[in-house]
């Protein structure tokens, strides 16, 4: 997790200031960006997604050691994430490129957390909590820090070589 944000952080701090609050300029075809990042259009935008899916998990983790364990989406979202993603981008307009670094900054460092407070066992095992079904609590964490942190780095170059071309 710190070395996949270390190199995010290390792609934003490439970025010029012109850079850093340009549109977005990616192909409409979401394979070629990614489907997941289809409603980012600026790098504000890619941050909060990244915070909102990391205060997902935080809840996840919450709800199974309060003994109320659910899926780690919510029930409206859970056939179309895709929509979940649309609404964080709208509900994060007004939220600035420095106020984004911040809360992604703060939810990495309890992701961090988070992670150290399950044994090896309870992040690496199947099965230890039903509501990760048949993956294991540390893929979980994968999937909203290591894995997207790396996906973000790739999409910033992509943005940072067509806005240079």
């Amino acid at each position: 997790m710190q070395d996949g944000y270390a190199k995010l952080n290390e792609q934003i701090n490439k970025l010029s200031a012109e850079t850093a609050v340009a549109p977005f300029n990616f192909p409409s075809d979401p394979k070629k960006c990614g489907v997941r990042w289809m409603y980012d259009r600026c790098l504000r935008n890619l941050l909060v997604h990244l915070y909102e899916w990391q205060v997902l998990m935080r809840v996840f983790v919450q709800n199974i050691r309060e003994g109320n364990p659910r899926d780690f989406l919510p029930d409206e979202y859970r056939k179309n994430y895709h929509e979940m993603d649309k609404m964080i981008v709208e509900k994060h307009q007004d939220t600035g490129l420095e106020e984004a670094e911040s809360l992604l900054a703060k939810t990495h460092q309890e992701m961090l957390s988070l992670a150290d407070t399950f044994s090896d066992e309870e992040l690496f095992s199947r099965g230890v909590y039903k509501c990760t079904y048949t993956t294991t609590m540390a893929a979980y964490f994968e999937s909203v820090t290591t894995s997207p942190y790396s996906q973000a780095v790739k999409l910033l170059k992509t943005h940072q070589k067509n806005l240079n071309t």
